[in-house]
């Protein structure tokens, strides 16, 4: 017996299905079609899931934390200054010969101007100096025999500083000794 062969719809389909039986093929086609649905495994449901794209929002929260992040650091420069002033101060209080070597000071500037040495003629001396351009601060720096400023952070300009009251105190200290040495070989021993 010869079989003829088809696919129709995933059911394979042969010539012994298609027999002559009293009942219209129609019904016999559909009862195959139902026999081979049973048969193949239920599709799963296909849920449409819309993929959310994150929007990166700025929250007011983040601006108030900008807003303080810069205010905090206007207030640290303030700090700054007002800390170096009142080191500068103590120490004018027990070497009033310190006056000598302060040039200038201007809290209005946020700017102190020391000497490098008073019996230099040239008169070079350090600027220490903070800025606010914009909000963000800058502190600037001049050596001695320097014309242009240079930008540290916060701690290098207060250690620069440091180092140039130290430098003149050291000089008071140093003309002090040589004051009482000259005052000692000088007076008249008894």
């Amino acid at each position: 017996m010869f079989r003829l062969s088809r696919t129709f719809e995933g059911v394979r389909l042969t010539a012994l299905h298609f027999r002559l039986e009293r009942r219209p093929c129609f019904h016999y086609i559909n009862a195959i079609h139902e026999q081979a649905s049973s048969r193949q495994k239920p599709q799963a449901k296909i849920q449409t899931v819309k993929k959310q794209i994150p929007v990166k929002k700025i929250a007011p929260d983040r601006i108030e934390e900008l807003v303080k992040k810069h205010l905090g650091n206007i207030g640290e420069a303030a700090n700054a200054f007002k800390s170096v002033s009142a080191l500068l101060e103590k120490h004018k209080t027990k070497y009033p010969e310190l006056e000598q070597y302060i040039e200038h000071v201007s809290t209005s500037d946020r700017s102190i101007q020391i000497l490098e040495d008073i019996k230099d003629q040239r008169r070079a001396h350090y600027i220490f100096k903070i800025l606010l351009t914009g909000v963000e601060p800058a502190y600037q720096v001049a050596h001695p025999g320097e014309k242009d400023h240079t930008n540290v952070d916060r701690a290098a300009w207060i250690s620069t500083f440091e180092e140039a009251l130290a430098k003149a105190i050291v000089q008071i200290v140093l003309s002090r000794q040589a004051e009482q040495a000259s005052q000692a070989v000088g007076s008249p021993k008894e």
